[in-house]
């Protein structure tokens, strides 16, 4: 199954994330971006079955992901298989009607933030998503690269999680063995 492949985190740092999602005992968890579904779908795995699990995406947001959306609608469903809790929003996640009806399905123990990176969309996301959670993680806060060319979205993730950890009991993870360009930062709300 594509799911079990498409993942576009490092997988060490996904690891150490999962590990914390399960010392936390997290039933519910919301990913903002979700591309393929491969990081929903090891989360969602990681998890009990009848855990809550619910992605947010856009498909074609970044068109250098040209077919997300059938390989995601497959994670999805597929967890709904197997006794999950599934849901899939497809849209702009800052559109406030489609926060509302992922507001329904909540509280959530823990969400992913990993979709757009620009930094007024991270900054909607955190506004819109975090307050759902008790748990908030970022994706790519070690970004060393500057901003991608301009056919591409900048990537403005650390600028934003520089300032949150701040705030919070927070928890890194670097470990790329060839660059830290990814990294994943995760923060307690409570």
């Amino acid at each position: 199954m594509k799911c079990e492949t498409h993942v576009l985190q490092d997988l060490t740092e996904l690891a150490c994330f999962i590990d914390i999602l399960q010392k936390e005992k997290v039933r519910s968890y919301l990913e903002i971006g979700s591309k393929n579904g491969g990081s929903v779908w090891r989360i969602a795995n990681s998890l009990p079955v009848g855990s809550r699990i619910v992605s947010v995406d856009l498909p074609h947001g970044d068109t250098s992901f040209k077919e997300t959306q059938p390989n995601l609608e497959e994670c999805m469903q597929t967890l709904l298989k197997r006794g999950y809790d599934s849901h899939l929003f497809l849209g702009d996640s800052t559109d406030s009607r489609l926060v509302e009806d992922v507001r329904k399905l909540g509280p959530f123990d823990a969400c992913l933030i990993d979709a757009n990176h620009t930094e007024p969309y991270v900054r909607k996301d955190w506004a819109n998503y975090g307050p759902m959670c008790r748990i908030v993680a970022f994706h790519d806060i070690g970004w060393l690269r500057g901003n991608r060319s301009s056919k591409k979205m900048d990537i403005d993730v650390p600028k934003v999680w520089a300032e949150l950890k701040k705030e919070y009991r927070h928890q890194e993870f670097k470990l790329h063995h060839t660059r830290q360009d990814n990294g994943i930062g995760v923060l307690w709300r409570s």
